[in-house]
């Protein structure tokens, strides 16, 4: 078996994304496409436009063979470990060849030169960084821009002074580096992003990001969406209404009603930002203006988003330590029909497989909280969409 792995949030799967499906099995020559798909919520720290399942069983849709789920602790954390997370994931498949990311530079070579001078980083570059880092920029803004500092002065890097300027080019590198780091022999393989940014809220181009797709479907834009999304994702979007505050409600409650030492507990909360957040809960009628009182140059609001969405499930630093010393895990969210035997696979390289919640308790027992928070955080997205029940197993298709 060769298998080509995808990491992605399908949030929801776009025409574009269908297109890197395509080209990830042509042109790596791939007879298995394994999509790590993120649940419940995004790595911004938001919910997912749709059930889990019904994202899973579009990829399937689209071109893949098999969805699983990225674990949520990683789904929501910040790029290298939502990349850590997903290659743990992937190391539980014993045939993984490649993995496959959309990029902006297209150019693989770049991604793999860069990961590797950051895996082994130069004492001029760490200066730049921490003294970027100290200056109050985001980790994200003081990596780029040591990297320019440090292209600047050696000519070999200067094509790739821009990189890290592009978020996907970033993921890349992330995956890359991951890899690496787990010593595993996976190579890998990018498809140039055509159309809208990442962040891009134009739907009108020829490939509109998801981004601009969650945007036109709150407002209500249906024939423009046609235009975006696979018919299939159309059918979806038609059986969903856009969601209301009801998550930010329920954010802003629990950050008003815990105390600051409890908040500084929470995963990923340091330089004081707690006090920020509790000073900026006490008189916030609203998530968006807490977060915006509380935000400092080297706190995106995605970075606050994900802490917002940490209190409200009880996601604390040492969750994060259990979750980097446990097993690996995968919890199949979609399968097509014909291809049973990859199931047949995955049993013999890792006993950690669950295809409904039943099976929490035939894992390792280190593994519950985290396969618990998945079906949780499942639960808690039924609140905010206003949804009956949605799926507890594996989809057949």
């Amino acid at each position: 078996m060769k298998i080509t792995a995808i990491i992605a949030e399908y949030n929801p799967l776009t025409n574009g994304h269908a297109l890197h499906l395509k080209r990830a099995r042509e042109e790596t020559g791939a007879d298995t496409v394994l999509v790590v798909m993120s649940g419940s919520f995004t790595q911004r720290g938001e919910a997912a436009i749709a059930d889990k399942y019904m994202r899973a069983e579009q990829a399937v849709y689209a071109g893949a063979d098999i969805v699983v789920e990225l674990p949520t602790i990683y789904a929501i954390s910040p790029a290298d470990n939502f990349a850590y997370g997903a290659v743990k994931t992937i190391s539980a498949f014993a045939d993984v060849h490649y993995i496959s990311f959309g990029s902006e530079c297209g150019d693989v070579g770049k991604i793999e030169k860069l990961a590797d001078l950051l895996l082994n980083e130069p004492a001029e570059f760490s200066a730049v960084l921490k003294a970027a880092l100290k200056n109050g920029s985001s980790f994200p803004k003081a990596r780029a821009e040591a990297l320019k500092s440090y292209a600047a002065a050696h000519p070999e890097y200067d094509g790739l002074k821009d990189v890290l300027d592009y978020p996907n080019n970033s993921l890349g590198v992330a995956y890359v580096m991951a890899v690496k780091k787990a010593g595993l022999d996976i190579a890998f393989h990018t498809v140039r992003r055509v159309g809208g940014s990442y962040d891009s809220t134009d739907i009108d181009c020829e490939y509109p990001s998801a981004t601009a797709v969650r945007l036109a479907f709150k407002r209500g834009e249906t024939e423009k969406l046609q235009n975006a999304v696979p018919k299939s994702v159309m059918g979806m979007l038609s059986v969903i209404s856009p969601q209301g505050d009801t998550l930010g409600d329920m954010e802003l409650f629990k950050l008003k009603s815990i105390s600051g030492y409890e908040l500084e507990n929470y995963y990923d909360v340091s330089g004081g930002i707690h006090n920020r957040l509790k000073i900026a809960a006490n008189d916030a009628h609203d998530i968006g203006t807490l977060l915006e009182n509380a935000k400092t140059k080297n706190y995106t609001m995605a970075r606050l988003k994900r802490i917002a969405l940490y209190a409200l499930l009880d996601i604390t630093k040492k969750d994060w330590e259990d979750a980097v010393n446990a097993p690996p895990y995968v919890n199949i969210l979609a399968l097509r029909k014909e291809r049973k035997d990859i199931l047949s696979m995955l049993s013999m390289g890792c006993k950690n497989v669950l295809t409904r919640y039943s099976d929490v308790s035939r894992v390792d027992k280190s593994l519950r909280r985290f396969v618990k928070l998945d079906y949780l955080t499942q639960g808690t997205l039924e609140i905010i969409n206003r949804s009956g029940m949605f799926a507890k197993k594996m989809l057949l298709i």
